[in-house]
């Protein structure tokens, strides 16, 4: 791989970083080789299930989690399992962590989001080839690994392919739609079906009915997503990967959002939006009130959130108390599309390729996601694991979590595809942002607007391409 410059690495990583900043946490049948884990001899909380580094010297092993995601407890337990390696957790912003990355110093073990993100760093060089350390792994084996992993491999030209680079903390399948029973009793429109998946047609037709407005302002929106109620870049390839129909050139030097798929993804969204079904740049919704606020105070009948979300009910107080009325069902299909219900997120983390201390940095990686820190997350319900024998640990136990359980189940079969993500195209939501507004206020046509991203989509890919390339 031809050697990058540093400015090159600042540029590329701190856009894309940036862009998949704040994400909210499927793939391919693991095969034999691939990297996955099922219960290992040794006990699965225990952090010495690995050989021991062999050094007399303490070794310190920087990890940019976040403070929420590795307990001091958990650190100071492999720390006395473990007293030749010291765990330092490390805060860090998109901006700095590019500028670690550029100048040789970023953390050792570095948050990376698997889907948005992992392209890049291997693209550019930092991400370490994890293959051999899965095939020795006594805590990570291959047969007990889930598909979603594989978001984590990349050959170059395809997610789900070649070696793999990193791992998932946890993930969901994210398009999942979630609906407030009350609301549509309420309204008099009948329930969606909880078991067979709505188009996206007739999603949106539903969050029409389950829109209620007095006079000109919306009291209840039927239908909310992360973000506004309006096109981004995952919502257009989820929906074109349902259609089986990739935007970029496999070298990723051009991207076409005038393939009759990705224009029938923004008519749909436009639709949306000048509907008024969600928050959204037309109706001037304050940004500042979250859509999960919005579903979780009954201010929305429907909202599109992963699994984790479930979590985010049990624990709410306005909604823990009645907690049969919130249901989990299918992510919506294209018009003639396949049912896929990919993750978009799938946050864990890689071992960065320049780390001084690569053995040491995988027995923390390891620990981390294969032993006592995995299974206290799959406990708590905030995430689906990665590992198969740890599903046994999710909540099950009151109808609610039945229901959620069986309805992730579902979704599971369906994950074996991931979103397209060109590692090139650099902010492209403010670039979607820039020509579908004047498309939802009718100052432009369709066809303007998807020839317009397309055209700013390819200089931002161009630009972005040649500045890897210009390392020497």
């Amino acid at each position: 791989m031809k050697k990058t410059s540093s400015t090159a690495v600042l540029l590329l990583l701190t856009a894309s970083l940036a862009a998949a900043c704040g994400s909210d946490s499927g793939g391919k049948t693991a095969a034999s080789s691939s990297p996955s884990a099922k219960a290992s001899a040794a006990p699965s909380g225990s952090p010495a299930a690995s050989a021991a580094p062999q050094s007399d010297k303490t070794v310190t092993i920087r990890i940019s989690l976040v403070e929420s995601e590795i307990s001091k407890d958990d650190i100071a337990a492999f720390e006395a399992a473990n007293p030749t390696i010291k765990i330092v957790r490390e805060d860090v912003t998109a901006t700095k962590l590019a500028a670690q990355i550029a100048t040789g110093e970023a953390p050792d073990i570095i948050r990376v989001n698997g889907v948005q993100e992992l392209p890049s760093f291997v693209i550019k060089g930092v991400a370490l080839d994890l293959s051999p350390y899965f095939q020795k792994s006594t805590l990570l084996k291959a047969d007990d690994i889930l598909p979603v992993a594989d978001v984590y491999r990349f050959d170059g030209k395809n997610v789900g392919k070649g070696p793999i680079y990193g791992f998932p903390k946890d993930w969901s399948p994210d398009f999942s739609i979630w609906y407030n029973k009350k609301l549509f009793a309420a309204a008099g429109v009948p329930e969606p079906d909880a078991k067979t998946p709505m188009t996206w047609n007739q999603l949106f037709d539903l969050a029409k009915k389950m829109t209620i407005k007095s006079g000109d302002n919306v009291t209840q929106y039927g239908l909310v997503k992360p973000n506004l109620l309006e096109a981004d870049l995952s919502s257009i390839m989820d929906y074109t990967l349902s259609k089986g129909v990739k935007l970029s050139t496999d070298d990723y030097g051009q991207i076409d959002f005038t393939k009759p798929a990705a224009k029938e993804a923004l008519k749909l969204w436009g639709d949306a939006v000048k509907g008024n079904y969600g928050p959204n740049s037309v109706n001037n919704f304050d940004k500042g009130v979250a859509d999960v606020d919005l579903f979780l105070n009954g201010k929305a009948a429907m909202i599109q959130r992963g699994y984790w979300f479930s979590s985010r009910i049990r624990t709410n107080d306005n909604t823990k108390t009645h907690l049969d009325d919130y249901v989990m069902i299918p992510a919506p299909v294209a018009e003639g599309g396949q049912r896929v219900s990919p993750t978009g997120s799938a946050t864990g983390a890689i071992i960065n390729k320049a780390s001084k201390h690569p053995e040491e940095a995988w027995k923390v990686f390891e620990w981390y996601f294969g032993s006592k820190p995995a299974e206290d997350r799959a406990k708590t319900g905030n995430g689906v694991p990665a590992l198969k024998h740890l599903m046994a640990a999710m909540p099950q136990a009151t109808n609610f979590d039945k229901q959620t359980y069986a309805a992730l189940q579902e979704e599971l079969k369906y994950g074996d595809k991931y979103l397209e993500i060109n590692p090139f195209l650099l902010n492209a939501g403010t670039i979607l942002s820039k020509h579908l507004n004047p498309y939802y206020f009718d100052k432009s046509s369709l066809d303007e607007a998807a020839a317009n991203i397309t055209k700013d989509s390819n200089i931002i890919i161009a630009e972005a391409k040649n500045a890897a390339a210009s390392g020497k």
